[in-house]
């Protein structure tokens, strides 16, 4: 199949649409077909890529768009507020939790880097105060965990902003759920 027949079976599965809808999609698969040819793809090889008609124009299809906000908007009142009580004893059982320890573990690991670090300045002063029972040995191990402080700081900052990202997004899931937006 070239692109003429390409097109040309596309626009009859996409009758439905409205005749600019139609125009843009056909004109993204005429672009699809140039960017194919620009990399030296032969027509029969994009069409192979892009799939049959058929089934791109079933998936631009609004149908299923608008069955499923109609289904959303008919969630009850009743079924939400059950959806959030439901989420908020299993948000307070299952993972409120392991959340706090996990929030524990980041915690300790930011005081270990800190006392660390810490640990060099400490030895400054024991030397300022005490000149006479510091040893070298005691420069050289602060000045490893200072070192190692560092390393950890660097390792704590990921693990945070990881962290982080992955409480928002279970927050944004639930929002997202209690609204009705995603799929039980």
């Amino acid at each position: 199949m070239n692109k003429l027949d390409f097109l040309k079976e596309l626009k009859v599965y996409l009758q439905d649409l409205s005749s600019q809808e139609q125009k843009e999609i056909i004109q993204d698969f005429e672009e699809h077909f140039e960017m194919g040819r620009a990399e030296g793809k032969t027509d029969e090889e994009i069409v192979r890529s892009l799939g049959s008609p058929q089934q791109i124009a079933k998936e631009l299809q609004p149908q299923e768009i608008e069955q499923y906000s109609a289904n959303q908007s008919e969630q009850s009142p009743s079924l939400r507020i059950g959806m959030i009580i439901g989420l908020l004893f299993f948000n307070l059982i299952i993972v409120l939790g392991p959340a706090i320890g996990f929030a524990g573990i980041i915690l300790s690991i930011w005081v270990v880097a800190f006392s660390f670090v810490a640990q060099l300045f400490i030895a400054g002063i024991q030397w300022i105060i005490q000149p006479v029972s510091f040893y070298l040995f005691e420069l050289f191990t602060s000045i490893t965990l200072a070192g190692i402080g560092l390393l950890i700081f660097t390792g704590a900052k990921y693990i945070t902003n990881a962290a982080i990202r992955i409480f928002s997004k279970y927050i944004a899931f639930n929002v997202r759920l209690v609204k009705g937006e995603n799929r039980p």
